[in-house]
């Protein structure tokens, strides 16, 4: 019987100081608990850092977007009273499809209705080295045919003064500003 009780306290106590956690806490150590929870502490505090750095960007990258938005109307309005180049917002042409458009200005060239003309046109373009984008009605056929799309309006002026130059150029293009 004492043989059984001194074999079961031995296994109680190879149980105890079998682990881990024992010699750790002897040593005066963290415990395998312990240790997860700073993981797991240290996890959320660096995804915390990390979304407060992504909201900061985004505040800056936003702040710079509309300083360069300032910038450009700015520009365009001191372009259009030096000039006499007309200018046309997408809310002053009623029908005009603009919620698939990628860009703020484009410079425009021609407004068509029949498809062939556009084909033709488009295709005198292509041949000058410009890359011409259609604009269309939600009615009828008509669209508009320009080129230089961008969302920088100095790039908008260059194109315009570039493509002033070309024989194909009519005398009353204008530059299209989609609002």
């Amino acid at each position: 019987m004492r043989r059984i009780t001194l074999l079961c306290a031995f296994a109680l106590l190879l149980q105890v100081t079998a682990g881990c956690d024992f010699f750790r806490v002897v040593a005066g150590r963290p415990t395998a608990a312990e240790l997860a929870e700073k993981q797991r502490q240290d996890a959320t505090r660096e995804m915390a850092e990390r979304l407060t750095r992504a909201r900061e960007q985004a505040a800056r990258d936003s702040v710079t977007a509309l300083k360069k938005s300032v910038s450009d109307s700015v520009d365009a309005e001191t372009f259009f009273k030096e000039s006499k180049i007309s200018r046309i917002h997408s809310s002053s042409l009623p029908g005009l499809r603009t919620a698939d458009l990628s860009f703020r200005y484009c410079v425009i060239l021609a407004s068509l209705s029949l498809p062939e003309n556009a084909v033709q046109f488009s295709a005198r373009l292509r041949d000058a080295g410009y890359e011409p984008v259609v604009m269309k009605y939600t009615r009828g056929q008509t669209s508009l045919m320009g080129v230089g799309p961008t969302d920088d309006f100095s790039a908008v002026r260059e194109t315009y003064e570039r493509v002033r130059a070309e024989k194909f150029c009519p005398k009353d293009a204008w530059i299209f500003i989609k609002d």
